[in-house]
């Protein structure tokens, strides 16, 4: 899938020079017209090259969390007063992973993701080649596991339904993984990557 570590680089800056695949567009405008404010946030997609078994990891929110709790998810958070995007996804996953900066690589942006819950969502592409090793806060997360590209990266693999949110039907995306059931904001973005890849690879 990819031959080394500059290989995935380029394909994540590709990824991250790209408009918004048409399948999700219908989502995204539906959203931005909501009456809503959106917080900005932003999360941490983590790609992992270790001598040719790519993988991007993911985290389990912990349980004890009063909001999306026991859900999948990418290290993040919302936005301090005055930080940017790139920013705030580091130092969310360095507070929720154990992530240390300076084993990871940035590759871009996506356009940021909008969430029904009210949140603008700027996901960040990072990847590593670095022994990686994890330390979780587990207030916030109880496990940290990673998917092998090969999987994320064929669209066929998600599933798509549809959830009543405000007068509108949203299209919602589902990515299962061995006992991992992925959904919502997080397969989007992934979702995202899969669609740039299938471009990418037609070059």
């Amino acid at each position: 899938m990819f031959t080394s570590p500059d290989s995935l680089n380029q394909f994540l800056h590709y990824a991250s020079t790209t408009t918004i695949p048409a399948i999700l567009n219908q989502r995204q405008q539906l959203l931005q017209q909501l009456p809503v404010t959106f917080r900005r946030a932003a999360v941490l997609m983590p790609f992992d090259w270790n001598h040719g078994a790519t993988q991007i990891w993911l985290n389990q929110r912990s349980k004890q969390l009063r909001q999306h709790s026991g859900q999948i998810a990418f290290p993040g958070g919302k936005l301090e007063d005055n930080e940017k995007s790139i920013t705030a996804a580091f130092r969310e996953s360095a507070e929720e992973a154990g992530l240390i900066r300076n084993q990871w690589h940035l590759a871009g942006t996506l356009p940021p993701c909008y969430l029904p819950s009210g949140f603008k969502v700027v996901p960040v592409l990072a990847w590593s080649n670095a022994h990686l090793q994890w330390q979780p806060n587990h207030t916030e997360v109880s496990k940290i596991f990673a998917i092998p590209l090969s999987i994320v990266l064929d669209s066929s693999q998600y599933q798509q339904s549809i959830m009543r949110f405000q007068q509108h039907q949203l299209p919602v995306y589902h990515l299962h993984y061995q006992h991992w059931h992925i959904w919502g904001a997080t397969a989007c973005m992934l979702l995202h990557v899969a669609q740039c890849y299938e471009s990418w690879y037609q070059q």
